[in-house]
């Protein structure tokens, strides 16, 4: 049976006398923090205090043997349709409606508080076969101490306003907004107002809004899939559920998805509620450039207006001359400067005397970030330095970027891609949102952050990030594919088993390292195993196989004149690298025994650059190790016009002790 409430005119009832029960609930009343426009009052040493909020709690006065009087009413013209038996839950809403004691005072949608009442759960993304009806629903709660009239009151998306009917909502009494075509479905859960027809609201992100006559704002949410948390809360019918109703600003941050068997709580208190003080200051998340005068402030909660009067403080002699929250937020400041940004430097804010809903000051611990105006990368400047392909048992892959440059270069839109039948396939954004790398730095890109850093501790962790998925980079071997937002700029790693070093039988959780940036990336002879010292791979700092080129004008040399192939913690090969003064040599290198015995040729006739580089990891045409001691390297290069030039260098292949 469906009940349209409505406010009732010139009806006969039963009267039975209303006895409120003892029944309390405390819960956490906020004064002087709340926003849009509240004033803040920080001389309070503790602005948190309690008050009990009275709950009424009728005594049952009828039973399936005594039943008593039920009115049913016509909720397209609001008056009384037929008398039937009826609980003591909707006898007592009768009476409350129709003889209120004199004593008990209302408000119409004119006079009604920013909060007085709230935006308590909201069922965006129902599901077929679920314990609730498969119909949205919105449930407002009044936070109170007046009954206010609804009619006139709007309930509204970021496009459509649906007008609410007329209907009496207590204090503290919850009332659940839901299309008119759903409201028979909805008469076990509690109070129904139908709505002739319905905002609609879409599963993954949305905004409700509940406003007055005027369409000024009562109260407002925002949720998207985050607000679920993890799993797959999101499409499997959870609604959303504020924590605690009695806060006195914006908790979109704070929806939480269901925990009741349900999945959601219409018409009762939400299984998520908590009244546990907030005792934590707000902490500054991160400061992006939003443009070159504008700057993007983030915090990890919702603030009380007083952000708009914090006292902001920026290094480099800027001065802030305008603050506003970003739209939709009140956890983001927008910060307008005083003059543009100018590239390649580091800026620094600070904040003070900012508050969140509950008073608490800025944790002075996180109470400022760096950020830079970025720059537009250039071919070579953003590169493919270290891969994991094949790590161990429950240890995911990872792909490191490297910033080859004195530029801070925003990643927002780079991809990571692979090579299906040719083609670029399987594109995965790295950041949808400002990421900036900055010089000379490392980013890692993971599937499991957690996991990784249990295999490696020694990597940096505030250097990597963490994405639900990777394109396939199989072990054996693959392509690995760097994107910028425009596809302009392409690097391409073709990596196989192969590039390992010979002396490796199992390069499980080894990574492959780029040797030196300033080479081409797609070089095999670039790319080595990461060194057993630094644990195998060196995700977020600087690779433990590495080339600085010597700058030196000597045409040829070898780094490092002694190495062992086999020693766990140094270099398993040694490079040789030549610098010449016009480009167009042919080059060959060979390395040659103490009795003259050629063990291997490097290169033969290859065409030389003005500048490259070669290694050696001391095995021989045969793939197999040579023995311990000194070897001979002989450089010859031949000139276009016929001259040849001849270098003899020495080099020591060396054996670990036993």
């Amino acid at each position: 049976m469906f009940l349209a409430l409505t406010a009732l005119t010139n009806v006969n009832a039963y009267t039975v006398p209303k006895i409120p029960a003892d029944i309390t609930l405390k819960s956490l009343f906020i004064f002087g923090a709340a926003s849009y426009g509240k004033s803040f009052i920080n001389e309070v040493e503790n602005p948190k205090i309690y008050r009990d909020h009275s709950i009424k709690n009728p005594k049952p006065f009828c039973s399936p043997n005594n039943p008593q009087p039920k009115a049913l009413y016509d909720h397209v013209n609001g008056r009384l349709s037929f008398v039937a038996s009826f609980t003591g839950a909707t006898y007592e809403r009768f009476l409350y409606q129709n003889e209120r004691p004199s004593s008990q005072t209302s408000k119409n949608s004119d006079a009604v508080d920013f909060k007085a009442i709230v935006i308590n759960e909201v069922m965006a993304a129902p599901k077929k076969d679920n314990p609730l009806p498969y119909a949205e629903y919105v449930e407002i709660f009044n936070a109170s101490d007046e009954a206010i009239e609804l009619g006139g009151f709007y309930l509204k998306d970021d496009k459509k306003a649906v007008k609410l009917p007329g209907y009496l909502m207590a204090p503290e009494e919850y009332v659940l907004l839901v299309d008119e075509d759903d409201a028979r479905d909805f008469e076990p859960f509690g109070n129904v107002l139908a709505l002739s027809s319905w905002p609609g609201y879409t599963n993954s992100q949305g905004e409700v809004y509940i406003c007055d006559a005027n369409k000024t704002v009562i109260d407002s949410l925002v949720y998207s899939k985050k607000s679920y948390g993890s799993g797959s809360k999101d499409s499997d019918g959870f609604s959303l559920e504020v924590v605690n109703p009695f806060l006195s600003c914006d908790q979109s941050l704070l929806l939480l998805a269901s925990e009741s068997s349900k999945k959601g709580t219409p018409g009762k208190e939400n299984s998520v509620f908590d009244t546990t003080p907030d005792m934590m200051g707000p902490r500054v998340v991160s400061a992006t450039v939003r443009d070159s005068v504008n700057i993007l402030v983030t915090f990890d909660e919702t603030l009380s207006s007083s952000a708009l009067s914090a006292g902001w403080t920026l290094n480099n002699g800027l001065n802030i001359i305008q603050s506003s929250f970003a739209e939709g937020t009140t956890n983001a400041v927008t910060l307008t400067l005083d003059r543009p940004l100018e590239e390649k430097i580091a800026y620094e804010i600070t904040v003070g005397d900012l508050y969140d809903c509950a008073g608490n000051g800025i944790d002075p611990a996180a109470n400022s970030a760096t950020f830079q105006l970025p720059s537009l990368a250039s071919g070579g400047e953003i590169l493919l330095n270290e891969l994991l392909s094949n790590p161990r048992s429950g240890t995911p892959k990872f792909v490191e970027i490297y910033n080859h440059s004195s530029k801070y270069i925003d990643l927002n839109g780079w991809k990571l891609a692979n090579i299906d039948d040719g083609t670029i396939d399987s594109r995965k954004t790295i950041s949808d949102r400002a990421k900036i790398i900055a010089p000379f730095d490392y980013l890692v890109v993971t599937t499991d952050i957690a996991e990784l850093s249990q295999q490696y501790p020694k990597g940096k962790k505030e250097k990597w990030m963490e994405l639900s998925s990777l394109p396939s980079y199989p072990i054996k071997g693959g392509a690995v594919i760097l994107l910028s937002p425009d596809e302009k700029w392409v690097e391409r790693l073709d990596y196989t088993e192969k590039m390992h070093h010979p002396l490796i039988q199992n390069p499980k959780g080894i990574s492959l390292e780029r040797f030196s940036p300033e080479e081409e990336g797609n070089n095999p002879k670039n790319w080595h195993s990461a060194a057993a010292a630094a644990g195998y791979a060196t995700p977020g700092y600087k690779n433990s196989q590495h080339f600085a080129r010597d700058q030196t004008n000597a045409a040829i040399s070898i780094q490092p004149k002694v190495f062992v192939p086999e020693a766990a913690g140094e270099q398993p090969f040694t490079t040789i690298s030549y610098q010449l003064a016009d480009a167009g040599y042919l080059g060959t290198l060979r390395i040659f025994g103490t009795d003259g015995r050629l063990e291997m040729t490097i290169c033969q006739n290859e065409l030389w650059g003005t500048k490259g580089f070669y290694t050696w990891n001391g095995t021989n045409e045969k793939g197999r190790k040579v023995r311990p001691g000194y070897y001979i390297l002989l450089a010859e290069f031949i000139h276009p016009d016929g001259q040849v030039h001849q270098v003899k260098e020495t080099v020591v292949v060396g054996s670990k002790l036993k």
